[in-house]
Formats: C-alpha cells, structure tokens, sequence
C-alpha cells in the first residue's frame, strides 16, 4: 500500500435502521422501505409523518438523520443523531453515526468525546475502541493508536477491523514490516470479503520496502495548548483548511506550496504538532536541519507523546552531532516503547563510534536485529556484530 487505508469500524452504512422491536406502523414502514430503495425524498416525507405525530419516535428521527445525510445535510443529521442519542440512552449506535461524521471532516475533539459517551454507554464495544484508536492516530500519534487496538485485540482476539488496522498502524506508521505482516495474515484468517481484503492480500505479496522517511501525517484537529507555545489569534478553521491542502501538495511532491500552506497551518493555530511535524519533515529532506530541529520540537512541545516527533528529532540531532540529546530522545522512547527497533538501531550506530560503549552499542544492535531480523540495515548490523565478538 503506497497509502494509509485503515479501517473505519463505525464508517457510515447508510442503511435504514429500526430502534426497537415492537410494529412497526405504516408510514415508518413504508419510509424504511423508500429509504432502503433510494427514494430519499418519500422517505423523508414519510419519516417526517412520523415526527408529526410523535416528536418522540426515535426509529423515525433516526432514519430522518440518516436521510438528510445522504442529501448532504450534514448539520441536520448531527441534530437528529444528537436527539435521538438522548432518547435511546443505551444505544451506541446513534453517537457512532456521529462520532463518524466528525472524524470523515478532521473534527477530532468532538469525536472524542461522543466516542468517549459511547464508551460509557458499552465499554467494552470493539467498534468503538477501534474508533477510538483511529482518533488516538490522528491526535496523539501512531503508539497511542497501537496501544488502544492491543487492548481491543486482548478483548476481542478476532475482531477483524483491529486486526486490519494493527496492520496498517505497525507497516505505514511505525515501520514494522514484519509484526505489519503478521497482522495482515490474523486479518485474512478471520475477515469477511470486503473492500479490505484485496488489500491485505496484496499486502501480503509486496516485497518489504525500504523505508526513507517517516510518514507525512494526516489532518488532525488541534491538541490543547501547551503552555511553553504562546497561542494568539487561532482560526482553528483556516488552520484545517490549510493543513489539508498542505497534506495534498506534500504528497504530490510540490515542496515548497506544502511548506507554504503548513507554515500558514501553524500561523493559524501554532499548537497544531502535525504541521509542525510534516513541515519538519520536509526541511530536512531539503536539507535545512536547523529549521527542521525547531519544528520537530515545536511539534513536541504540541503533543509531548509523539513517537515519531521525538525520533525525527533525535535522528536531527545526531545529524548535527548533539549526541547527548539524541541519546536521550530515543532512550525516552525506548522507555515508553521497548519494541521500537528503529531506535534501538540508531542508539546503536552512536554508541558504536566510541570505543568505550561498544558493549552498549552490541546490546542495541542485537535487540534491533531481533526485532527486525530483515530490517533494512540489518545485514549492515549483522556484519558488524560478527566481527566484534
């Protein structure tokens, strides 16, 4: 997969929906029926019959929301999803319709919390979890993500969606390869046919790649402010809005309009750490590594939690030949992820230029080839290590 596809377990299945199992009266019927077969408007009409009669009937709100989606109105159908989530207090379904809304337009913070009333409600829901994990993704980083889905997948050890997205998280995300395989193949083993299945087959034929650098981060909503960044005339909406476009000139190669467009991401709202950090990936691929220093530790300083902010930093550092803080850098994500075998190869590669950590840097090398025994460096390591013994 050249791109991030992942699984969206509470993606919108804009099926006609029933809110309780006693009959069903005429026009609801009748609207389910002109839902199911694409006639919106008599549907709408039927459901709104309906509402006439008992402002009440959750079945028919329900469906009214989920008409007025698929015509695009999309504020309407959050209201109604919101009405009927309060009528039905035990239903998660109505709070999962809207949790998908706000993650489908970037609106992280208000997924959050419907998804975190959803966890109230059935806290032990894999879809929503999983749900929840995507938002940890987008939010606080790709670890946050693979801890959440490991918790979900101590639950529920077949739960397919997790399965799939584990895959995409351990391959894109935090460049495993191998564990990313292997998930692929727990998926398969389990999955329905579906549109993700061609794709992990696919996955499952590709050669393991090289990887260059990490990857670009999707649109996030902005994290709360830290208070070591002052934040002064946010437009958290423009901010978006640039950010996307950003995203989409980055990942067609227009350097210098991605930076244009993530530095006007920042400037509407400096506490947004994926520009911080995807503009950081771009200065240091032009080379500007002081400028690329700042920004990865502008994105930390955002989101404190951020694995990949913290390695890019620490590769940066090394590069500028501030070894002490770079050992630090990886040696906290360590802490916090003793599997991240990319930092155990690069706290490798600097113990092994002074003579008197040698044994600390075999110690690092070995665990980076147990992790990733075809990681790309590791006939490098191996090499190395044979002629130390």
């Amino acid at each position: 997969m050249k791109k991030h596809v992942l699984f969206s377990t509470i993606s919108l299945v804009l099926t006609a929906l029933a809110m309780s199992s006693g009959c069903r009266r005429d026009p609801l019927a009748a609207g389910i029926r002109a839902l199911e077969n694409g006639n919106l408007p008599k549907a709408e009409a039927l459901f709104s019959k309906v509402l006439e009669q008992d402002p009440g009937d959750a079945s028919a709100l329900m469906n009214l929301s989920i008409v007025q989606l698929k015509t695009g109105n999309t504020e309407a159908a959050l209201s109604g999803f919101r009405q009927v989530a309060d009528l039905a207090t035990e239903d998660i379904r109505p709070l999962a319709y809207m949790a998908s809304l706000y993650m489908d337009n970037n609106r992280w913070r208000e997924a959050t919390d419907i998804l975190n009333e959803a966890s109230r409600r059935d806290s032990r829901s894999p879809a929503i979890m999983t749900a929840q994990a995507l938002v940890d993704l987008y939010t606080t980083g790709a670890t946050s993500a693979r801890d959440r889905l490991i918790h979900v997948l101590a639950m529920a050890p077949s739960y397919a969606p997790a399965l799939f997205n584990m895959a995409v998280i351990e391959r894109d995300w935090l460049k495993n390869p191998i564990e990313g395989r292997k998930y692929f193949q727990r998926y398969l083993a389990v999955a329905k046919n579906d549109s993700h299945t061609p794709i992990a087959r696919a996955a499952l034929l590709e050669r393991i790649p090289t990887p260059t650098t990490r990857k670009i981060v999707p649109p996030e909503a902005p994290p709360p402010a830290a208070k070591s960044t002052p934040v002064t005339a946010r437009d958290p909406k423009k901010a978006t809005e640039a950010f996307s476009l950003a995203v989409r000139y980055h990942q067609s190669r227009d350097m210098n309009k991605a930076i244009q467009e993530y530095s006007r991401a920042i400037q509407n709202d400096p506490m947004m750490a994926g520009a911080h950090f995807n503009l950081g990936l771009l200065l240091r691929e032009k080379g500007d590594l002081e400028k690329a220093r700042d920004s990865f530790e502008h994105a930390l300083q955002c989101a404190p939690g951020m694995t990949d902010a913290r390695y890019m930093l620490g590769l940066i550092l090394n590069t500028l030949g501030d070894d002490t803080r770079a050992i630090a850098h990886f040696t906290t994500i360590l802490e916090k992820v003793p599997n991240h075998a990319a930092s155990h190869l690069a706290l490798g590669l600097i113990y092994k230029k002074d003579k008197a950590k040698l044994a600390l840097a075999r110690k690092e090398l070995a665990r980076y080839l147990e992790l990733e025994p075809d990681g790309a460096s590791a006939k490098e390591v191996k090499n190395w290590l044979k002629y130390q013994r």
